[in-house]
């Protein structure tokens, strides 16, 4: 099987799905605490985010947002995901801390 192009410069980095740069605020819930963040980008395997609180890599989180329709092939769709931290940036951008989500499961929420 054949990797999508790899556009982050870095060789070592290999994309399961292309991503799609989407700014959006998103609610997180970790370790009891509820926080929100904004995305950078989503794809289908997970979601880059900016979010003022630390999460070490390998914590399980709880997030809520919007696939939007270049990752659905359809309509956007509100989603409840459980994903685990695969990195954490330690270094702020703008007094956030970048954190890289991988998607373990998620389920369909109302539109209501």
């Amino acid at each position: 099987m054949t990797q999508p192009p790899n556009t982050t410069g870095n060789p070592t980095v290999r994309r399961r799905s292309q991503r799609v740069l989407v700014q959006q605020v998103v609610s997180i819930s970790f370790g009891g605490d509820l926080a929100t963040a904004v995305s950078e980008n989503v794809s289908s395997g997970g979601a880059f985010i900016y979010c003022d609180r630390f999460m070490a890599s390998g914590s399980e989180v709880g997030l809520v947002l919007v696939l939007p329709l270049e990752v659905t092939q359809g309509e956007p769709v509100r989603v409840w995901c459980i994903c685990r931290v695969v990195r954490a940036e330690k270094r702020l951008i703008k007094g956030k801390f970048g954190i890289a989500l991988e998607f373990l499961n998620f389920q369909v929420l109302s539109q209501a």
